[in-house]
């Protein structure tokens, strides 16, 4: 339900008890569909749903929230948490199968920018049709048009149709009907993600103006954004709300989580960078390497402030005239992050054959950004590779302070001159 007008000090958005069931198999789908059919169709309300089918679960679960115009709501979680299903059943895009939804003024979307456009239909035609869907009347859109258009950017590609817009484009066109409509709701998804900096820079000026009346539901997997743009936050785990609180330590929470399994699969770009793997046999054997404490125990997570060690074992069936080690590191989005060699070191060190090698490397903590590094040990004869596999994971915990990029160099800023 909605209201023209909110009162002052009143909630522009409360949801109460929200549930979303899911079910594995569209059977399961169908045959829960034909109950609430059947219930509605004699003019009886929906049962509520006692027990699950051994293929359904709960998306999302119990979940309760309030807005207040001007604040901005950020959700985070895992994968799988629920936190695009909580968005869309916020914005109205899907029915809750529990509890209900209150927005007291007018709301719009930034979930999925193909939802609301027709593909066929102008950019300037779409700027009606969204408009339309937010309750401007077509006197009204006509009078905004042009400031529309231009905050876009889009000149003479307003004339061509949808379906010829890169992802880009439809967001900067969605995005400008939304700042000039100016929803007392506005629910966003990612979606400032997409488009160059630049404009995104715009975006962002654009919803800071917004804020004196608007309020904003916003998802993100950028810690970053959610930090500096939400006054309080949400942490999803699983269907539920695991805490509700202030950006800081709603961040230091979810980074805390454990990642399921199948979240943090190596996927084929970071394969593709990480290289091949390659083991020479004849020339080693009993290779063994790990992350470790100073102790030698291994470890999968250590904190951020820690030393890191990697331990290495080896024997070696040949003579190695010039032996190398190396550890190249990439993070999960396939960015090569820094190599870790023997290199370095000015002694070159030759192996006999049958001797067995330990080593134990020693990274300074405070340096590598929290996160999950993904690695490979190496051993070269000279050019020659003896052997190149991966590392297991290591996860880097949460620092307890803002972080950039994928580490962080010692430094201090000192204040010289005020006046």
């Amino acid at each position: 339900m909605s209201s023209p007008l909110y009162e002052l000090g009143e909630p522009v958005l409360r949801a109460t008890g929200l549930s979303k069931l899911y079910a594995r198999r569209s059977s399961d789908t169908r045959a829960r569909l034909g109950e609430v059919a059947g219930r509605v169709l004699f003019g009886r309300p929906p049962k509520e749903i006692q027990s699950l089918r051994k293929h359904e679960f709960w998306a999302l679960k119990d979940i309760s929230c309030e807005l207040h115009q001007g604040e901005a709501l950020g959700i985070i979680g895992l994968n799988g948490s629920g936190k695009t299903t909580f968005l869309r059943i916020l914005a109205g895009q899907i029915l809750p199968d529990g509890g209900e939804v209150w927005i007291n003024g007018s709301s719009a979307a930034m979930i999925d920018l193909q939802a609301g456009f027709q593909a066929s239909a102008s950019g300037q035609e779409n700027i009606f049709l969204r408009a339309a869907a937010l309750g401007f009347t077509r006197a009204q859109t006509e009078h905004r048009l042009n400031e529309i258009i231009e905050f876009s950017e889009l000149g003479d590609a307003i004339a061509a149709p949808m379906s010829s817009y890169s992802s880009g484009m439809k967001m900067r066109l969605a995005f400008s009907v939304m700042a000039i409509v100016e929803p007392d709701v506005l629910f966003i998804d990612e979606v400032l993600a997409v488009g160059d900096f630049r404009f995104r820079q715009k975006c962002l000026a654009r919803i800071r103006e917004m804020r004196e009346r608007s309020a904003f539901v916003f998802v993100s997997h950028g810690m970053g954004d959610i930090a500096l743009f939400c006054d309080r936050v949400i942490v999803l785990h699983k269907g539920k709300i695991h805490f509700e609180g202030p950006p800081k330590e709603a961040i230091e929470i979810y980074e805390s989580l454990d990642e399921p399994a199948s979240a943090v699969d190596t996927p084929a770009q970071l394969t593709k960078a990480m290289g091949p793997t390659f083991t020479n046999s004849g020339a080693l054997k009993d290779v063994a390497h790990f992350w470790c404490d100073e102790s030698g125990a291994p470890v999968t997570n250590i904190a951020f402030s820690d030393n890191v060690h990697l331990s290495l074992e080896f024997t070696s069936t040949v003579d190695i005239k010039r032996l190398i080690l190396g550890v190249p590191v990439w993070n999960l989005n396939a960015h090569y992050t820094t190599g870790l060699s023997t290199q370095l070191a000015s002694e070159e060190l030759s192996v006999r054959t049958g001797e067995r090698l330990k080593f134990l490397l020693e990274i300074r903590g405070g340096i590598a950004n929290p996160g999950t590094l993904k690695s490979m040990m190496t051993i070269l004869d000279g050019a020659e590779f003896l052997y190149r596999n991966p590392n297991p994971d290591l996860v880097i915990e949460n620092a307890g302070h803002p972080t950039w990029g994928v580490v962080t160099i010692p430094h201090q800023w000192n204040l010289i001159e005020r006046q």
